[in-house]
C-alpha cells in the first residue's frame, strides 16, 4: 500500500505543529521519522491515523484521495497506530479490548477470534492471558497489547510511535524481526523514535522534522552525528552527573512487603540518603510500578515500615506522604499525571500550595509564566495539556512536582524524550539532589540506569535484590541480573 501526505498543516492555537509537510511511504518500506520533542512527529502520525484532523492538506492511498475522519475509518483503510500512551480500557479484559471494533453482528465469534489472537501472539512471542484485566498490565505490556491489536486487525500501514519504550531487549529484537518480516509481505511501517541506533538498525530511510517542518531526508545507514545535527542544529553528547549523595538518612524502609498484581514482594530493608539516586531495573511488570506507588502512599504496604525523617508514614493516606515531601511522577501522563481539558495555568493552580480562600489569578499567571520559561515548555498559559507533545507533557509533570520535595518517585522519567531533552531533564533532577532531595526512578534504559544511579535495585520474578553500587555493574552484568542470572543465593 502506497501512502502519500501532501502539504499537511495543523495548528493548536498559536503553535503551528505541522507546517506544509509532504512525504511518501512506499509498500514494503520501513520509514523512520526523527525529530526533537515538539517537532510535530506525533501530530502528523495522528492525522494519518484519524485521531486528529488536518487544517489543510491531502492524504492519498494508492493514488486515490481519501478522507480519514476517525481511527475506525483509518483501520478500515488499513492504517493502524500504536500511540505513546496506549488507547485502551484498563477496567476491561484483554479479550474485550482486542475484540472492540470488530464488525457488528448478532453473536460474538469468540473461539475464532481467540485462535486468530493466539496465532499472532505466537509470532510475536507474547503470552497474554485474554481473561486478565488491562489495568493490571504495565506500561510496556500495554504497548505490546496495542501492537498485537494492530496485527490482529490486519493493518497494511502500521505506525509505531516510540514502540520500544518499556520493552526488553529480547522483545525489541522479536519486534524488529517481525516488522522486517511484515515488510517482506508488502506491509508498510512508519517508525517514530528518538533513538538513532534503532533507525539505523531497522529503517531504509528516515525523514527529520524540526519545529513543525520537514527539514531533511536521508538514506540509512547514516552517521548519528549527521542526524543529530539535522534534528538540533548542533552536536550533542550524553550527559553524566556528579555524585552529590550524602550519608544522611532521608527515608527508611524496614521489612517492607508490597503487593503487585501477580505476587507479593520479598521483605526489603533500604536506607535512602539525601542527594542519592536509586535506579529500579527489571522487565516491565516485575514490580517497579507497585514499589513506587507503595512508597508514594497510593497503595498500602502489606507489611513493614516506611519512615520519612521523624514521620512514620506506615498505613497513612497518600496526602500524608505528599505532606512529608514524597512526590510521584507516573509514566501514564494523561491518565494519572495530567488532566485533559485543563490548561497549563489550571494545572499550576492545582499544584500550588496557598492558604488563601480565593484563587489569585494574577499570581497564578505569574507562576505559570515562570514555570513555562524555567522548564522550557513549548506551550502557552491557555494551552491544554493534551495539546502538548509527549516531551512537553513530561516537562509539565516535572514542573508540577513540589519544589521542596524530599523524595521524588519517577516512573520512566525520560520516556519518549530525545537526547537534548533527556540531558535537560537530568540537569533539573540533579539540581534537586544538590538541594537535598533523593530520587528513586524506574527505567528500561540500562545506560540511563548506570549513568545516573548511585545504586540499583533489580526486580525479577517477584524478587527484589539488595542494592548494587553502579561501580560494580556494567550493561552486560545488569542485563543478566534482569534476566534472572547471577542472583545471590
Amino acid at each position: 500500500m502506497k501512502t502519500e501526505l501532501q502539504h499537511i498543516h495543523k495548528s493548536f492555537g498559536k503553535v503551528h505543529a505541522n507546517d506544509d509537510i509532504s512525504l511518501v511511504i512506499e509498500s514494503g518500506e520501513i520509514l523512520g521519522i526523527l525529530g526533537e520533542n515538539g517537532a510535530g512527529k506525533t501530530t502528523l502520525m495522528k492525522i494519518l491515523a484519524g485521531l486528529l484532523h488536518a487544517d489543510a492538506g491531502d492524504i492519498l492511498i494508492n493514488g486515490r484521495a481519501v478522507q480519514i475522519t476517525s481511527a475506525d475509518e483509518a483501520l478500515s483503510l488499513g492504517i493502524g497506530m500504536l500511540s505513546q500512551d496506549p488507547l485502551d480500557f484498563p477496567t476491561m479484559t484483554i479479550f474485550d479490548n482486542l475484540y472492540l471494533g470488530q464488525q457488528k453482528g448478532l453473536f460474538i465469534k469468540k473461539a475464532a477470534f481467540q485462535n486468530k489472537v493466539a496465532e499472532v501472539q505466537k509470532s510475536l512471542g507474547f503470552h497474554f492471558v485474554l481473561s486478565d484485566y488491562v489495568g493490571d498490565l504495565s506500561m510496556g505490556e500495554r504497548q505490546q497489547l496495542e501492537i498485537l491489536r494492530l496485527l490482529v486487525y490486519g493493518s497494511e500501514l502500521i505506525i509505531l510511535d516510540e514502540p520500544t519504550t518499556g520493552i526488553s531487549a529480547k522483545q525489541k529484537t522479536q519486534l524488529f524481526d517481525l516488522l522486517k518480516q511484515l515488510t517482506r509481505l508488502g506491509k508498510s511501517i512508519i517508525f517514530v523514535t528518538h533513538k538513532l541506533a534503532e533507525v539505523n538498525e531497522l529503517c531504509q530511510r528516515t525523514i527529520v522534522l524540526k519545529q513543525g517542518r520537514l527539514v531533511g531526508e536521508v538514506s540509512i545507514p547514516c552517521g548519528s552525528s549527521e542526524l543529530i545535527q539535522m534534528m538540533f542544529g548542533k552536536n550533542l553528547i550524553f550527559q553524566s552527573t556528579t555524585d552529590v549523595s550524602s550519608t544522611i538518612s532521608q527515608i527508611m524502609l524496614q521489612d517492607l512487603i508490597f503487593k503487585d498484581a501477580r505476587f507479593l514482594s520479598n521483605p526489603l530493608d533500604l536506607q535512602i540518603c539525601r542527594g542519592e539516586i536509586i535506579g529500579l531495573a527489571g522487565m516491565e511488570g516485575s514490580g517497579q510500578k507497585a514499589f513506587l506507588r507503595t512508597l508514594a502512599g497510593l497503595d498500602k504496604a502489606i507489611a513493614g515500615k516506611i519512615t520519612c525523617g521523624e514521620d512514620d508514614l506506615t498505613g497513612k493516606p497518600s496526602y500524608r506522604f505528599h505532606q512529608a515531601g514524597i512526590c510521584f511522577m507516573p509514566a501514564t501522563r494523561m491518565e494519572e499525571g495530567l488532566v485533559q481539558g485543563m490548561t497549563l495555568k489550571e494545572h499550576f493552580i492545582l499544584t500550588h500550595q496557598s492558604d488563601q480562600f480565593k484563587l489569585d489569578f494574577a499570581q497564578a499567571e505569574t507562576i505559570t509564566r515562570e514555570k513555562i520559561a524555567d522548564y522550557a515548555i513549548r506551550g502557552f498559559q491557555d494551552s491544554f495539556s493534551e495539546e502538548l507533545s509527549g516531551g512537553n507533557q513530561q516537562r509539565l509533570l516535572l514542573a508540577m512536582l513540589k519544589e521542596n520535595a524530599r523524595l521524588l518517585l519517577l516512573e520512566n522519567p525520560t520516556r519518549g524524550l530525545d537526547i537534548e531533552s533527556t540531558n535537560w531533564m537530568w540537569e533539573k533532577l540533579h539540581k534537586r539532589c544538590q538541594d537535598g532531595a533523593s530520587i528513586i526512578f524506574a527505567s528500561a534504559d540500562l545506560d540511563e540506569l548506570l549513568r545516573f544511579s548511585n545504586r540499583i535495585l533489580v526486580f525479577f520474578g517477584g524478587k527484589i535484590s539488595n542494592p548494587y553500587s553502579t561501580h560494580v555493574l556494567d550493561s552486560e552484568k545488569l542485563g543478566a541480573l534482569i534476566g534472572g542470572e547471577g542472583w545471590e543465593k
